[in-house]
């Protein structure tokens, strides 16, 4: 799911990645989720680590799928205010181990699956993208939020991550909407960028 310099990063960066993140997009997510024919009552946070996007998200069941461990630990107690407040209620979000190229998962088994800045770290992307085809029911949506790479941030964050060696894979909006279109989804770019995001309809 991940390259291993990258899930070895996360691992030591579990505990306080949350304190220096910004809280996902909520506006963004419900815009892309609205996409979908019918309810959404199972989502899967793909790459989800500690569950900062997936807690964003209103949906029944929730379900962050990583290879980190620690984040995934985060994960399990996460509240609206970050792990572990204990302020808030809990989320209440699933947690499961795994690679998000071959889903633990059956066929149409969830509504919606979202991947919020992690895309680029998975480095079997085409895999991941058919893998979400098949466990999203027809009707549902494959929400991605990246970075562009064409954008001037965008250019500099490919440059950091490459020089602490993470083996990132960015795409500019057009590319990704080919990659879903070409696995088929049909696709809507929603918004442009230094981040972006492009959701994929099952048909």
């Amino acid at each position: 799911m991940h390259g291993i310099g990258d899930v070895r990063f996360f691992d030591r960066f579990a505990r306080i990645y949350d304190r220096v993140m910004p809280a996902a997009d909520r506006r963004s997510l419900a815009a892309a989720l609205s996409r979908a024919d019918g309810d959404i009552d199972r989502v899967l946070d793909l790459g989800g680590g500690t569950g900062r996007a997936t807690i964003a998200v209103d949906a029944g069941e929730r379900t962050v799928v990583d290879v980190s461990r620690p984040m995934l630990a985060r994960a399990r107690t996460r509240t609206a205010s970050g792990p572990g407040k204990p302020t808030d209620p809990p989320g209440p979000l699933g947690a499961m181990q795994g690679d998000a190229g071959r889903l633990p998962v059956g066929d149409d088994a969830v509504d919606a699956a979202i991947i919020v800045d992690a895309f680029h770290h998975m480095p079997q992307q085409a895999a991941v993208v058919a893998e979400a085809n098949r466990v999203i029911r027809p009707g549902g949506v494959l929400i991605i939020r990246e970075f562009d790479p064409s954008h001037p941030l965008g250019w500099l964050l490919v440059r950091a991550e490459h020089a602490i060696r993470m083996k990132s894979t960015f795409y500019t909006p057009a590319d990704l909407a080919d990659l879903l279109a070409d696995t088929g989804f049909a696709v809507d770019v929603l918004d442009a960028g230094f981040e972006y995001t492009v959701v994929g309809t099952n048909r």
